[in-house]
């Protein structure tokens, strides 16, 4: 090995958890150092920190003696853990390294930049309403719906939402016996328990709680040992008037290879959606995140960076977080070229490479039985116009191209015609929810091609 670098990309290629995991979790991580068979890791906020230390540290370690045959130490720190010349050089600012003002610049900055994940710091929109409302009249008693059952695409505001639920049970008893866990921790806690014959353990883990709050459902999907313990361990809370909560990336119906009976058990309560926010919610994302940082962002710039990212949370108050280090670097208030360069970058860390306009039109045409020659020509018909916009839309998402790049891809459509296609999938999408899922399983499955 060349380098600590080396080492832990080769652990996270080696990781077996979901790609969800991997991106919300792993991806945040930068190593600092590897000395006296102790690997150090960072990550900005002691949230992650605390989730990484519960969930993961046995996987990295696993993964890590794996790559170099010999047990290694984990160590995770954060923002409060570290020395302010250590935080600096896990920013990719590499110039700065030794200019101690701006280190010192940088951590005021990011003193208040972070906030609890409860419900007073989640934007309600018409695109959460139903399930922000939902899981705080749970959470405070008022609901007697169970399970609640939310879902919506990665960075949305679901994860938030149940640390929000559990944040605010815990205020009003903090004696409760909460879990809160990624399905992956569920599964991993059910293969060890076989394993190491602690069923027993296991059983009175997950079956005496008050409150059990699971992430990401859908990675139950195939495994059906631990779909048996999900479905045991959910009748049991159940019968004894315990709150369950569930989150997934579709709804409950539209999880494959799940049985029956426990994709029953997810309806049986209420099941709330949350969307892409609107707009407005959006704009609310970015001023907030700016207010924090004590950034001063234009409302021109602020609704541009609110129409370039639509679909992540994350994305919103991940272009804030580099704006503010630019800002403090060039010593220059946030202008519309810096937006723009920050967007680009945040588009293109999120495209898949291997993912080419040309794999994109060969998939959709096998999937609609047409030709990629078809999907481009100028053949008319109810079928293949349909999967002619389906194409443009998931281009246009996937990609980053313009209407007018579109076009030409599409046998030389005027740019009108796409934007045509592009808001047509766009309105469908709003008013027909099985129709939606159909589109962002479709976008999932050809970003993973």
């Amino acid at each position: 090995m060349n380098s600590f670098d080396e080492i832990f990309a080769l652990m996270k290629a080696n990781l077996n958890i979901s790609e969800v995991a991997k991106t919300a979790w792993i991806d945040p991580i930068k190593p600092i150092g590897f000395e006296n068979g102790v690997a150090t890791f960072y990550v900005q906020t002691p949230f992650i920190k605390n989730l990484l230390q519960q969930n993961y540290t046995e996987l990295f370690q696993k993964a890590l003696k794996d790559i170099l045959g010999f047990d290694v130490g984990v160590v995770i720190k954060c923002d409060d853990d570290i020395s302010d010349t250590e935080r600096i050089r896990c920013l990719p600012i590499p110039e700065l390294q030794d200019d101690h003002a701006m280190v010192t610049k940088l951590t005021e900055s990011k003193k208040n930049s972070n906030y609890q994940y409860t419900f007073e710091t989640f934007i309600e929109g018409d695109s959460n309403k139903l399930a922000y409302t939902a899981c705080k009249a749970a959470a405070t008693g008022q609901n007697s719906a169970n399970p609640l059952f939310i879902y919506g695409n990665p960075g949305l505001g679901k994860t938030h939402l149940l640390f929000a639920v559990k944040n605010e049970m815990l205020r009003h008893n903090p004696a409760a016996n909460i879990v809160l866990i990624p399905a992956d921790t569920f599964i991993s806690d059910y293969v060890s328990s076989i394993k190491l014959d602690k069923m027993l353990e296991f059983k009175e883990k997950y079956r005496n709680l008050d409150v059990l709050l699971i992430d990401d459902v859908q990675f139950f999907a195939s495994k059906k040992e631990c779909q048996q313990e999900l479905f045991n361990t959910f009748n049991d809370l159940h019968a004894n008037n315990k709150k369950i909560f569930f989150t997934s990336d579709r709804a409950p119906k539209e999880i494959n290879d799940i049985e029956g009976r426990l994709q029953s058990r997810f309806e049986w309560g209420l099941i709330a959606d949350i969307s892409n926010p609107e707009f407005e919610t959006r704009l609310a994302i970015i001023q907030r995140k700016a207010d924090l940082f004590g950034l001063k962002i234009s409302d021109t710039i602020m609704a541009y960076i609110a129409d370039q990212l639509k679909h992540n949370i994350r994305q919103l108050e991940g272009a804030i977080t580099k704006m503010n280090s630019l800002s403090l670097v060039s010593d220059i208030p946030p202008t519309m070229a810096m937006a723009q360069s920050v967007i680009n970058e945040i588009l293109d860390e999120n495209v898949p490479a291997s993912v080419t306009l040309e794999r994109i039109i060969n998939e959709i045409s096998a999937i609609y039985g047409f030709t990629p020659d078809e999907i481009r020509s100028k053949k008319r018909g109810a079928d293949i116009s349909t999967a002619r916009q389906i194409a443009i839309y998931v281009v246009y998402r996937i990609t980053g191209l313009s209407y007018v790049d579109i076009g030409k891809e599409f046998g030389g459509r005027d740019h009108s015609t796409i934007v045509y296609a592009v808001n047509k999938v766009k309105d469908t999408i709003q008013v027909n929810k099985a129709y939606r899922h159909k589109i962002d399983d479709l976008i999932r499955n050809v970003s993973s091609i």
